[in-house]
């Protein structure tokens, strides 16, 4: 039963997203790690493993000199903060599962030279920001229905490793050369 709702509110999720990215008018512009000086990150905060991934990736980027904010969405309707995280959780997104509270849409419009989208599963409103982002270069996992997302995309080859993902984005970021001319 559960299937066929979540089919539902998949479609109707498309039709608000598509309705939302049409009238975009931002442009997006190539950028790699080394020049970034703000970040922004999305990840599943549902499990604590990845708090821990994600807070020792920071912690890494701040100690390159680099601003990093975060959102994590949480799928409990009772969790609604940790500490140096933005959360979503369930109570801030509406039935087709759109961000519907001010602080994920606020984070989406924040203008950061990257967007790290750290999640390997479909998490409809985290996706939902990353195509609304405001963000010059948003990175995510490779799927060819969801190309619109992002501007790079990173194949895991099937693996759904956090670690995996952020070692692979790192390595391609710091590989992209290009004239600033």
């Amino acid at each position: 039963m559960k299937k066929w709702w979540y089919n539902i509110q998949r479609y109707f999720f498309y039709r608000a997203l598509a309705e939302a990215i049409s009238t975009q008018q931002h442009k997006h512009t190539v950028i790699n790690l080394r020049d970034a000086k703000t970040i922004g990150i999305l990840y599943n905060s549902s499990n604590p493993d990845n708090d821990i991934i994600i807070t020792r990736f920071t912690e890494q980027l701040k100690s390159d000199a680099k601003t990093v904010e975060i959102l994590g969405f949480v799928d409990d309707k009772k969790v609604d903060h940790k500490a140096d995280i933005l959360v979503m959780n369930s109570n801030h997104i509406n039935w087709c599962m759109v961000p519907s509270d001010e602080k994920p849409l606020t984070f989406a419009t924040k203008n950061f030279d990257l967007l790290l989208c750290c999640f390997t599963e479909e998490i409809l409103p985290l996706e939902y920001i990353a195509a609304l982002s405001k963000a010059r270069w948003r990175v995510g996992v490779y799927n060819e229905r969801k190309t619109t997302l992002y501007d790079m995309m990173v194949n895991l080859d099937g693996k759904i490793d956090l670690n995996y993902l952020l070692q692979q984005m790192t390595n391609f970021l710091h590989k992209i050369n290009y004239d600033t001319k």
